[in-house]
């Protein structure tokens, strides 16, 4: 198949498409899409046109299908990027339109690539006003993301990063529950706040690196000072950090996911910060990223965002709150494998950064299913669902084991990478961060027994429609996914091996780093 994809030119165009194609369907579906709202009166703007949520639908499709067509050219032997391209751009100041993909990226664009359509599609009933707009924004936020983990130029990357930020504004404010202006508001002073202090540094490292290019293989070449190095470090990983909710920093979120719209809380979960701390923050500035107080700081808040997020998800009565706070506690067991620096806790890492953007997506699919139904999320206003809807009780089950690690299923292997490697370095936090997983079970536990099976209410729920065959569609591609990546987890581990043991050894041996890897003072 590889060699077909080759004959076909695919690896030429496939990312130049990705990008492109979404931003080219917005404008289609802006123009031509239907409201749905239009279609049961026949009024309005383009009434007689094709519904905007088939048209985004078949859109995010065709992206799907241009991702799979790049995971089928990439070469897991082979080092460094693939499918790249390097296109003139801003001659003056360097800028190119560069972009390739590595193990540790092409993961996150099937991800997204595939999890948009089905947070779509199982979310069809979600929004049924000004559709075309919602249509377009959805595509934009999709080339934003698919942007964020292809670009080898800065500014490139940037721009992608900030095409992220608008379309989910609109989309929490615009088509969000009752009062949620408020919410996407605190979202977007949050992330702007890191955003520019980023572009600072990016513009300092540019300067320094002689003001010919905005390269990411050029300007980590660039000899910094320690102090420099500390600086644009910070600056990155604080725009990344609140991007990702670390704790401290991660107080707008639950907001933000409570009151948006399904398909951008689907979004808003995916762990894109964690992912570009291991793509540019780290590489870029080694001797910062290994700094005993900096790298003990990091992992101190790690394990306190571990803890942190299970027992607050504990204590939650709405059901969207509480998969906010898992997220928030799987993030923790992210960053923890990705500052442990070594093979396994980075490759850790990225499966649970796979594997929390499929669980964490099927959670607030089936929350939005229910909101669908019922107008609430309210853990209280429920019980004994079990009896009425068998199919949503069997696939929230399934999902819920996977939020909280349980062999066999995909969030297993991910927690346990992580843990198995960041024991080998640091121990202590490798041990405490284990309490995470009891947490997780008790939350995990605690909601399903809510949900299922306390007493039943017959006059209320005795008539609630199970799931439609639509979402029993939607939900079976997560659980064969959530199966599948538990059991067999080879094809994102075989991918990521390589880019993960180069991420590590650029950090421990690069030309910016020191030698060798300093000890956490907790373990002396």
């Amino acid at each position: 198949m590889r060699e077909l994809l080759l004959s076909l030119g695919v690896d030429h165009w496939v990312l130049p498409a990705l990008l492109a194609w979404p931003v080219v369907a917005a404008l289609l579906v802006r123009l031509f899409g239907r409201d749905s709202a239009a279609q049961a009166d026949g009024v309005g703007t383009n009434a007689g046109g094709l519904d905007a949520r088939v048209l985004t639908l078949g859109a995010l499709v065709v992206e799907a299908f241009l991702a799979v067509g790049l995971w089928g050219v990439f070469d897991p032997a082979q080092r460094g990027w693939q499918a790249r391209i390097d296109l003139p751009w801003v001659v003056d100041i360097g800028a190119t339109f560069s972009a390739g993909v590595d193990g540790l990226s092409l993961p996150m664009v099937l991800l997204t690539a595939l999890v948009a359509p089905l947070a779509l599609l199982g979310s069809w009933n979600n929004v049924r006003v000004r559709t075309p707009a919602f249509g377009a924004l959805a595509l934009l936020l999709t080339s934003g993301l698919v942007g964020v983990f292809v670009s080898l130029d800065l500014l490139l990357f940037y721009l992608a990063w900030e095409l992220m930020l608008i379309p989910t504004y609109l989309l929490v404010g615009v088509w969000g529950a009752a009062g949620t202006t408020r919410a996407s508001l605190r979202y977007v002073l949050f992330t702007l706040m890191g955003s520019l202090l980023m572009l600072v540094a990016i513009i300092a490292l540019w300067t320094l690196g002689g003001g010919t290019t905005l390269h990411f293989d050029a300007l980590r070449e660039v000899t910094l000072t320690p102090t420099t190095q500390l600086l644009m470090f910070l600056a990155f990983f604080s725009a990344f950090a609140v991007k990702s909710a670390l704790v401290p920093f991660h107080t707008w979120l639950p907001d933000a996911q409570g009151a948006a719209p399904t398909f951008a809380a689907v979004t808003l979960g995916l762990k894109v910060g964690a992912y570009a701390i291991l793509r540019f923050a780290i590489p870029l500035f080694p001797a910062a990223a290994t700094n005993a107080t900096v790298r003990s700081t990091i992992l101190v808040l790690s394990v306190i965002g571990v803890v942190y997020g299970a027992l607050l998800a504990m204590t939650q009565r709405d059901f969207k709150r509480m998969i906010s706070y898992s997220s928030i506690s799987h993030l923790g067991f992210i960053m923890l494998g990705s500052f442990a620096l070594t093979q396994q806790s980075v490759q850790g890492a990225v499966m649970s950064i796979v594997n929390s953007g499929i669980s964490t997506s099927a959670l607030f699919l089936l929350a939005g299913m229910l909101e669908d139904r019922t107008g609430t999320t309210d853990l209280k206003a429920f019980g004994g669902l079990a009896r009425a809807v068998p199919w949503f009780a069997v696939m929230l089950t399934l999902v819920m084991l996977s939020t909280i690690a349980l062999p066999g299923t995909n969030g297993f292997v991910g927690e346990f990478l992580v843990l198995l490697g960041t024991y080998a370095e640091e121990p202590v936090f490798a041990v405490i961060a284990t309490s995470g997983v009891i947490f997780a079970a008790a939350y995990g536990l605690r909601t399903l027994q809510m949900l299922l099976f306390e007493s039943f209410d017959g006059a209320r729920h005795a008539a609630l429609p199970d799931l439609s065959g639509r979402e029993k569609c939607v939900m079976t591609a997560f659980a064969v996914a959530i199966v599948y990546l538990g059991l067999v987890p080879q094809p994102v581990l075989q991918r990521a091996e390589r880019a993960s043991r180069d991420l590590v050894e650029a950090a421990r041996f690069g030309p910016n780093a020191p030698v060798p890897l300093p000890p956490v003072s907790l373990n002396r």
